[in-house]
């Protein structure tokens, strides 16, 4: 997995497994127990300051305080006019910088986590991969969002109900470390959510679609296409090495290892990718999958490229996959007015203002 980034103390209490936490404990001359104690702490309540947890003896909170530091609070909040999204800036330890969104939609609450900080995809119409990738994030920066998230919802008497890998970054181009969070997610004594909640977004890397049926097959697939035809793809995502059939090919395995059914990102832009012949060209590219589309019109974002479809030409498209039997629906859009939609994040607000 990633090394955590340098810091005075060393990394905090979250980058640790289960059997690292057991092995600092060791450490500092406290019995093994003590491990499931502190993962408790920090992944049931929340609580990563670990002078704050009340049933350690207050030795160890003592040495743990001072070993361990608490992750940084976020640099900045924003909430949508409407207050269905939040989204927070988060420092890492090395001064890097990543977002995340919380949105909410009765009965659910979904936090978007990020998997890395920038991205190395290039899709020509995301904020994020015009940073390039600056470096992956680990598994436990990934769970600070979660945490963070949970907390935002439990303010309010809610509930974090849903996680998508849908913020910064290819989670799949970070295995090792989205693979453990989604452990922890799903780990009873743990975050203890359920897989069947949590959803992995890839813009198509095969060799990470097939891994993730064999280790986490009852987690949601969902693949970012955006095009029926190969070469218009290649502009859109100029991902080497990953063309639509080998995609497909292992979406067909990923429904037949899973038994699940797999959703298919598109984004629309106007007149490129928009037009009945795109739908039904679709339509023929993904027939005999069990798959649904979620079309998301463009989020306009400063430097990307493309225009926002009219509502007229997504409800066509819409309807030309349903004429052809194929399920389609049109994103709810949430969280635009503060840059929090698909497409739109960024990572680097006060870095630029600074």
């Amino acid at each position: 997995m990633t090394e955590p980034p340098e810091t005075p103390n060393g990394p905090d209490l979250l980058h640790f497994d289960l059997d690292g936490l057991r092995a600092l404990i060791e450490s500092l001359d406290q019995p093994a127990y003590r491990a499931k104690q502190i993962w408790r702490q920090l992944y049931q309540r929340g609580q990563l300051d670990a002078s704050q947890m009340s049933d350690l003896p207050a030795e160890l909170r003592r040495q743990l305080a001072e070993a361990a530091p608490v992750p940084a609070e976020p640099l900045e909040t924003q909430r949508s006019e409407d207050g269905s999204t939040s989204k927070a800036l988060i420092p890492l330890g090395d001064g890097e910088l990543i977002e995340t969104v919380l949105i909410r939609s009765a009965p659910r609450d979904t936090v978007c986590l990020s998997s890395q900080a920038g991205c190395a995809m290039g899709c020509v119409f995301c904020a994020t991969g015009l940073q390039g990738l600056r470096r992956q994030l680990t598994a436990g920066e990934i769970m600070r969002q979660a945490i963070l998230a949970r907390e935002w919802s439990r303010e309010e008497d809610r509930e974090l109900t849903h996680v998508v890998f849908m913020g910064m970054g290819e989670p799949l181009a970070n295995y090792a470390n989205v693979s453990e969070a989604i452990a922890r997610l799903t780990d009873p004594d743990g975050f203890a959510l359920s897989p069947r909640r949590i959803t992995v977004s890839t813009v198509g890397v095969p060799p990470g679609i097939r891994r993730l049926a064999a280790d986490h097959p009852r987690v949601n697939l969902a693949v970012s296409l955006h095009a029926p035809d190969p070469q218009l793809r290649r502009e859109l995502v100029p991902v080497p090495g990953a063309s639509i059939d080998d995609i497909l090919s292992a979406v067909r395995e990923h429904n037949r290892m899973t038994g699940g059914r797999v959703t298919f990102e598109y984004v629309l832009l106007r007149g490129v990718n928009d037009s009945r012949g795109h739908a039904r060209r679709l339509a023929e590219r993904i027939a005999g999958l069990r798959a649904h589309v979620n079309l998301i019109p463009l989020n306009p974002s400063p430097g990307v490229v493309g225009d926002r479809p009219s509502r007229r030409a997504t409800l066509s498209f819409q309807q030309a996959l349903q004429d052809r039997g194929v399920p389609a629906t049109v994103r709810v859009e949430q969280g635009r007015d503060i840059a929090a939609a698909c497409g739109q994040l960024r990572g680097d607000r006060v870095r630029s203002a600074g």
